[in-house]
């Protein structure tokens, strides 16, 4: 490609036609040096899902351990361990609303810092806890530095990965986040708790070291005025090429941050906080939103990640006594091996397809559950260990191979520039409200209608949610991220009226 005068300004650009201009994202394959810049980069954002793992895995572990256990240091009751196994997710949406802020103001990297800070300060209290208070203070402090993981973690890879590589990266992403989960598991086999928080702390101290190694995202660089250093992040995620081998892309992403500024000042051109909600109005924001909260639902319901918390317990009235440290790597393991699956399946079955797969695969692993539970409390069959160890398993790997991870790659997808931040964080703090609930109210669902019919209502729902996502999700793999902005508003819908000057409408 010939060297050629770059734009210098988003001022610079004009539309030939300002209606009618419609931006397609350049899907040219850089090579094999690109695809080890963006792996690189994405591998420094892993590092802090790889905590994440850890943070959501350790209730589990320290429940296992201390649920009315006598030999423990000290022990937990139903109420405190149902508090202890959800105030995680209670806490996150703090965190995560303020993220919001900080990935528009600060850039995505200032929200890594962010959210490694409070996670450190997490795991050494739980390192010194001596009493159900310590456990609840250092939950509440991992909490809220889990509110600056995820959202940032997914549009800063949503922005500086190629179309073709999208998919796959954020898939990367997930599946370290499920890496975090068999590591708590794995080292809970070996260690006791407490030596597991210790060394848990050192996932986010890594994080915080190589975060300074890879670049910021050029589109947030663009929207504060650092063309040339967002020329240079360009270079570098490309593999390390000259400005003009990216000429075209720049010019692009400019086109492309253009337009989401016009649409921006179509929705409000107030500066405060909270101003950033009133994306809620546009149909590129609120479309996505519900489909992706609606989605949520059913993946808790199907994954039975209410359960999580309390899996040594579900696994002691299935009959897994003497083995259930055994089964919690066994899980974790499922899980990631699942994560991997979906890395390799995912370009060429699509987002769409895994989904709608995986969720009848474990609607139909979670009754075949119910009815286990039905024969064991009335005495048709005897339990057997490895009956619930081979149905969870199931469940974990297909779970983690789709619906369970799919959601987390389209919220790096389906909103637009200009909201993502806003949008992102508001999408995980939805998720982490409705996982809080879940988790909170499971054991009272469970006391009062009995395991067994609280797996068959579970299996009903996750069918309901089989038939919403077969009529409404629409598939995203190798889509730039103007086709998928087309999906939720398409040009049908779009009037002269609600044109800025860039010809996407809101």
């Amino acid at each position: 490609m010939g060297q050629f005068p770059l734009p210098h300004a988003v001022t610079d650009i004009r539309c030939e036609n300002e209606l009618e201009y419609d931006l397609v994202e350049t899907k040219v394959k850089y090579g094999r040096k690109a695809t080890i810049a963006q792996l690189l980069a994405t591998i420094v954002q892993s590092l802090l899902l790889v905590n994440v793992g850890m943070e959501l895995a350790m209730a589990t572990v320290v429940i296992g351990s201390l649920y009315k256990n006598p030999n423990a240091e000290f022990l937990l009751s139903d109420t405190e361990s149902s508090w202890y196994g959800s105030i995680l997710y209670l806490c996150q949406p703090i965190g995560s609303l303020m993220s919001g802020y900080a990935q528009k103001h600060f850039g995505k990297k200032s929200c890594v810092v962010l959210a490694c800070v409070p996670s450190i300060f997490g795991w050494i209290l739980l390192w010194y806890a001596n009493s159900v208070t310590m456990l609840y203070w250092s939950t509440i402090t991992m909490g809220m530095g889990l509110g600056f993981n995820d959202g940032p973690a997914y549009s800063y890879i949503g922005e500086i990965c190629e179309p073709r590589l999208r998919g796959i990266m954020s898939c990367v992403i997930n599946m370290a986040c499920l890496v975090g989960v068999l590591s708590s598991y794995g080292l809970s086999y070996v260690f006791q708790w407490k030596t597991v928080a210790a060394i848990s702390v050192l996932c986010p101290v890594m994080c915080l070291t190589f975060v300074t190694f890879i670049p910021e995202s050029p589109i947030w660089l663009l929207s504060k005025g650092r063309n040339e250093k967002a020329m240079k992040a360009i270079c570098w995620l490309r593999g390390w090429v000259e400005p003009h081998v990216i000429a075209n892309e720049y010019q692009e992403l400019m086109f492309y941050y253009k337009t989401s500024v016009d649409k921006s000042l179509t929705i409000t051109d107030s500066k405060g906080m909270f101003s950033s909600f009133l994306w809620i109005k546009s149909p590129s924001v609120y479309r996505p939103l519900r489909l992706v909260t609606i989605y949520y639902i059913f993946t808790l319901i199907s994954c039975l990640t209410p359960c999580r918390p309390y899996i040594v317990k579900l696994m002691y009235e299935s009959g897994v006594k003497d083995t259930h440290s055994i089964a919690l790597v066994l899980y974790g393991f499922m899980q990631l091996a699942g994560s991997v699956a979906l890395t390799l399946t995912v370009r060429k079955l699509g987002k769409r397809m895994l989904t709608l797969l995986t969720l009848a695969i474990n609607t139909l692993t979670i009754f075949v559950f119910a009815v286990y539970f039905f024969c064991i409390n009335n005495n048709l069959l005897s339990s057997k260990a490895y009956v619930p160890m081979i149905l969870y398993s199931i469940i974990m790997f297909f779970g983690a191979m789709g619906v369970l991870t799919v959601p987390w790659t389209l919220v790096s997808e389906i909103y637009p520039n200009e909201a993502k931040g806003f949008a992102s964080s508001l999408t995980t703090a939805i998720f982490y409200v409705l996982t809080f609930s879940a988790t909170k109210i499971y054991l009272s669902i469970e006391n009062t209608l009995g395991l067994n019919n609280t797996f068959f209502m579970m299996a009903a729902s996750s069918f309901v949610g089989f038939v919403y996502l077969y009529r409404n999700m629409p598939e995203t793999e190798n889509k730039t991220l103007m086709e998928i902005e087309e999906f939720f508003v398409p040009k049908s819908e779009q009037t002269s009226s609600e044109v800025s000057p860039g010809p996407r409408a809101v």
